[in-house]
């Protein structure tokens, strides 16, 4: 490799000579699994925008080979010269084996046509088996995008031709055949490069400073000392999280271009640095980021609502921690997460213009796979299709994760993409597109930080309660008391508990609370039936007196293999009778909502804090779903002795306030990853043995009436609503989130064993 600039923290390393590469032992990331991948992604495709030239690719064998772009060597400011060739990816290959750089880059925006000219040359010769291009070959013109062209000009060399893979040129994008077949071996491509060059752009006037402050930071003896003078570094920790927010960190197949790949480098113009210091940087400037944030970001030069760890370079690196186990040679030995916890919590901050690619862009990743691909990819609920009804598309991938972890956890888990225009299936007029799915979709937009192209905006909901990446698909909670699951998914070839209504057709629904049959301790006996009514559902009446009515669309009828409907099995333990206000978003904890809890604003001064409120702002858990520390108790204590005139708690405030604690920021933290745009409920227990309402937390969604409910196999309690359409006797439940409900959250509904079970299971059909 040539070297250049070392002492300036330029590139000091290129890709690359062309030549064949020594045979050696392959890692083998797909096992037996690599005819299936050919097979079953043939509809995985990148939208890459191509303006042809005149150039024509040459055929190649794409089972098993790839074409390598080759670099003429050339000064600044002169035209790309290039050659394509083939190299072989697999044993059954007549060509050599080529070593080559893959560039993983930001394709540019979707309607950016490419401008930019290079020029291919044809017929190249041999000589000492490498390939050669020589000045009078016959070439024609190829054209690319801005962010292409810089890349390639920063990786050619001056004095010798280079080896690059780079899909947008290396693959025929317009023979659709190749196509599949090379996309679905890209995996392959980025495991056997030499080196992933990750081009983050051009760069700008402070990519220089950027990157020589991120080689700062991991000098472990002086990151201290850049914390402790906020003043003349408070302007470069916000070029790290400028950085952060770089475009290649948006890419949802950037996690397996980088999780494949045995080496990685970072370039951004001139700059470069080795991904492993990249990584290492920006997870010690997380470490320290509250801190970091609190004292040294200049809230001039910095958006104060965006949290740092939202963004995809945060995401990115925690992927690479926990996706796989390596060896020393940078081969995969063993991969670490299951599906679920890929395609739900990874890759939230990640863009997604087709909503189907969530599932299908993590597939060769999944612990699921790691005795061959082939067990992922056969299964035809995943398989990827992009043909495929996006609703099936989403049933058939939660009804495979409710399968695999024998859970319910994924309709809680908040992963999935809105639809496109395109999906409403010629719905006229087309509905909202969160009402275009069943309510047990789980939506993005319900997640901490929302649709990826708002998380620089900030925190938009508090975090899921059925945990995240860090679990390892471990619960954190067992309220349905490890009984497991059962669910079936309605399909339109058969006959359905609730009738399929017209796409749109309004309607009037009444709202009822639980009036379905008694308790098994209740007593036989129309008094008895009457004084169970009036207890659990607060009427005062005959059948239809206490309801609200509501009018509202029905969901459009949906027009591939699934009809839209849930149905599992559990039970209610409780009605909601009282709602607070929504915590708001810079976290205002009410009086009111406190008070519910039972604490008193101007009570007496040595009043204890209640137990179910201290233990309910941080759902009875620490971070990562670690057991509740001790001090959590007494510095809620402290926290409530600061609430404003009106009794309000504002976290915001206690958190800026420089005189606040550490550890006091660190709870407050905490509170405000749980309580965030949720509201606190009490609700009337369904077990008329008990008197004492549950308190608990809830979806801003929740309303007076809903059910909280425990469906078997789903580790946190719900909520749902029971909804009668006028007219018609059976009833189906809108599904309204997961909840906290304190004392309830391990199993404590189900501890009375038969044959005295304080409730009655049966069937909830959602939609």
């Amino acid at each position: 490799m040539a070297t250049r600039g070392k002492e300036n923290g330029e590139p000091n390393s290129f890709a690359p000579t062309i030549g064949p590469s020594q045979e050696g032992p392959r890692h083998q990331v797909l096992d037996n699994g690599s005819k299936v991948i050919r097979e079953r992604f043939q509809r995985v495709v990148k939208n890459i925008s191509t303006t042809r030239g005149n150039y024509r690719h040459e055929e190649i064998d794409y089972n098993n080979d790839i074409r390598i772009l080759k670099i003429h060597h050339g000064g600044p400011n002169t035209e790309l010269k290039c050659m394509l060739f083939p190299s072989a990816l697999t044993t059954n290959s007549r060509h050599p084996k080529h070593s080559y750089w893959a560039l993983s880059y930001w394709w540019g925006e979707t309607n950016e046509q490419p401008r930019n000219k290079i020029r291919i040359y044809y017929n190249s010769s041999v000589k000492d088996g490498k390939e050669i291009l020589m000045p009078f070959h016959d070439s024609d013109t190829f054209y690319i995008r801005n962010n292409l062209k810089s890349a390639l000009e920063r990786l050619r060399h001056p004095t010798k031709d280079v080896n690059v893979w780079v899909d947008a040129i290396c693959i025929n994008q317009d023979d659709k055949t190749e196509k599949n077949a090379q996309v679905s071996k890209m995996h392959e491509v980025y495991m056997r490069a030499d080196n992933v060059c990750i081009w983050l752009g051009e760069g700008r006037d402070q990519t220089k400073e950027t990157f020589e402050f991120l080689r700062e930071i991991l000098d472990l003896r002086n990151l201290d000392k850049l914390i402790q003078l906020p003043i003349p570094n408070s302007r470069k920790w916000a070029l790290v999280i400028d950085l952060m927010t770089n475009r290649w960190f948006s890419r949802r197949w950037v996690i397996q271009e980088l999780a494949l790949s045995k080496k990685a480098t970072v370039r951004w113009g001139e700059m470069e640095l080795a991904w492993t210091d990249f990584a290492d940087a920006i997870a010690l400037f997380m470490t320290k980021y509250e801190e970091i944030k609190r004292t040294s970001l200049d809230p001039a030069g910095h958006h104060p609502a965006l949290d740092a760890r939202a963004l995809g370079a945060n995401t990115i690196i925690h992927a690479t921690i926990n996706l796989f186990r390596k060896a020393s040679d940078g081969g995969i030995e063993q991969r670490l997460l299951p599906l679920e916890i890929l395609v739900s919590s990874l890759l939230l901050a990640f863009e997604a213009g087709e909503p189907r690619d969530t599932i299908f862009a993590v597939l060769t990743l999944a612990k699921d796979s790691q005795h061959g691909t082939a067990r992922v990819t056969e299964d035809p609920r995943i398989a990827p299709n992009y043909d495929k009804d996006l609703l099936d598309v989403y049933t058939d991938f939660m009804d495979y994760c409710m399968e695999q972890s024998r859970s319910l956890d994924i309709i809680c888990r908040y992963w999935a993409p809105l639809p496109k225009q395109a999906d409403f299936n010629g719905i006229t007029p087309s509905p909202p597109k969160e009402e275009s799915m069943p309510s047990w979709v789980p939506f993005i937009t319900k997640s901490a930080f929302g649709e990826p192209h708002g998380v620089r905006g900030g925190r938009v909901n508090g975090d899921s309660l059925v945990g995240g990446p860090e679990r390892k698909g471990q619960q954190t909670y067992n309220a349905s008391g490890g009984i497991r699951s059962w669910h079936k998914f309605g399909t339109n070839n058969e006959p359905s508990p609730i009738s399929t209504p017209n796409a749109l057709r309004r309607a009037t629904f009444q709202v009822m609370p639980n009036t379905d049959g008694p308790p098994k301790f209740q007593k036989k006996g129309k008094q008895s039936h009457q004084k169970f009514q009036r207890a659990f559902t607060g009427f005062k009446g005959g059948k239809g007196r206490g309801m609200n009515t509501l009018s509202a669309p029905f969901r459009p009828k949906y027009n591939g293999k699934y009809s839209g409907i849930l149905s599992v099995r559990g039970f209610s333990i409780a009605e909601i009778d009282v709602v607070s206000d929504r915590v708001s978003g810079n976290g205002v904890i009410s009086s009111e909502a406190l008070e519910l809890a039972g604490w008193k604003h101007n009570g007496p001064k040595n009043q204890d804090v209640p137990d179910q409120l201290w233990r309910t702002l941080v759902a009875d858990r620490g971070p990562n779903g670690t057991s509740t520390p001790s001090w959590y108790r007494r510095t809620c204590l402290e926290c409530l002795q600061h609430t404003d005139r009106a009794g309000d708690l504002d976290i915001d405030n206690l958190k800026r306030t420089l005189t606040t604690p550490s550890t006091m920021i660190t709870y407050l933290e905490r509170v405000q990853q749980i309580v965030w745009k949720r509201r606190f409920f009490t609700a009337k227990p369904a077990d008329l043995r008990k008197s004492d309402s549950h308190f608990g937390l809830g979806s801003s969604d929740i309303k007076n009436g809903d059910l909280v409910c425990i469906f078997f196999g789903c580790s946190v309690p719900v909520v749902v609503r029971r909804i009668i359409e006028d007219g018609k006797d059976t009833p189906f439940y809108q599904f309204i989130g997961e909840c906290y409900v304190h004392g309830m959250m391990d199993g404590e509904a189900i501890t009375d064993k038969k044959p005295n079970r304080p409730y009655k299971d049966r069937r909830f059909d959602l939609r």
